[in-house]
């Protein structure tokens, strides 16, 4: 017992004897942190480095945060007063306290984001169902004069499949794509109808897309035999045509599709959680660091 008590006392004598860091000023820090390394091997003078560009980040952090209780102070002065009075191991213990703060918070800041876009996901599907109130009837490729040449011209009629009429603006997305590359080859939206348009079950709205670009990607298109080409399969001739409703008024409310898509919010939330399994693997030390110039 005496040996672990004699022990003990010299911890703390030894611990009570090791250069602290003097943070009045510059000049002080400077000759304080000469003397301070003069105990230290190159790796920990590695790590006292790091912990001095931790802090001052930290300084940084501070500063910008609470702005009025560090007026006038710069970030040097902040992070000054931060290790006064510390010996080495305690500024290795601050700094790696700081980054174990870090990490969590930014954890937490990436799941309240992944949340946030999960509920963005779960909007977007409940507006799709509501929007889904169309559904493309018939196709036909037919060729119309367009300055003084006939060009291809997909004709699309979307049917109302809705029970109850429909009373307003319809916004309505075409979008034809070069299937094998996914090029966009055409997109317009068109509103149909006005406020006062009724739209009852069964009815159609026709929409034409001239193609006068695809003269030379799509030849097919330009030299069938016979037009019109009534519901064509349009794999037959490279395309993919999506065609979406982007807004609807719904019992006298209008329903709009948000602007982000499933895949891109998807994609998102994939890129956070890697994020979040990467900061998860971080330990919160001094060597989780890298020592640049």
């Amino acid at each position: 017992m005496k040996n672990v008590l004699l022990l003990l006392t010299l911890i703390l004598f030894l611990s009570s004897c090791s250069e602290k860091f003097n943070g009045k000023d510059e000049q002080s820090f400077k000759l304080s942190r000469e003397k301070v390394e003069k105990e230290l091997d190159e790796k920990e003078k590695t790590n006292l480095e790091k912990a001095l560009r931790v802090v001052l980040t930290e300084a940084m952090r501070l500063k910008w945060q609470e702005p009025e209780k560090y007026e006038g102070k710069s970030f040097n002065k902040i992070s000054l007063e931060m290790i006064n009075g510390l010996s080495y191991s305690s500024l290795i213990d601050l700094a790696e306290d700081i980054l174990k703060e870090r990490n969590k918070k930014k954890i937490t800041e990436l799941s309240t984001e992944i949340d946030s876009l999960k509920t963005q996901i779960k909007e977007l599907s409940a507006a799709e169902k509501k929007l889904n109130l169309f559904k493309v009837s018939s196709i036909k490729i037919k060729k119309e004069d367009f300055f003084d040449e006939l060009v291809p011209q997909l004709e699309i009629d979307c049917q109302y499949i809705g029970k109850t009429n429909l009373i307003g603006p319809k916004e309505i997305g075409f979008k034809l794509l070069k299937k094998s590359t996914q090029e966009v080859l055409k997109s317009e939206i068109i509103t149909n109808g006005d406020n006062e348009s009724i739209l009852e079950s069964g009815d159609i709205i026709t929409e034409n897309l001239i193609l006068s670009q695809t003269k030379e990607t799509n030849p097919q298109l330009w030299n069938a035999s016979e037009y019109p080409i009534e519901n064509p399969n349009l794999n037959n001739y490279d395309l993919e045509l999506k065609v979406t409703v982007l807004s609807l008024m719904i019992n006298g409310k209008k329903i709009s599709l948000p602007k982000a898509n499933s895949n891109q919010i998807n994609l998102e939330i994939k890129t956070r959680q890697e994020k979040i399994n990467e900061l998860k693997s971080l330990k919160g030390t001094l060597d989780d660091l890298e020592l640049t110039n």
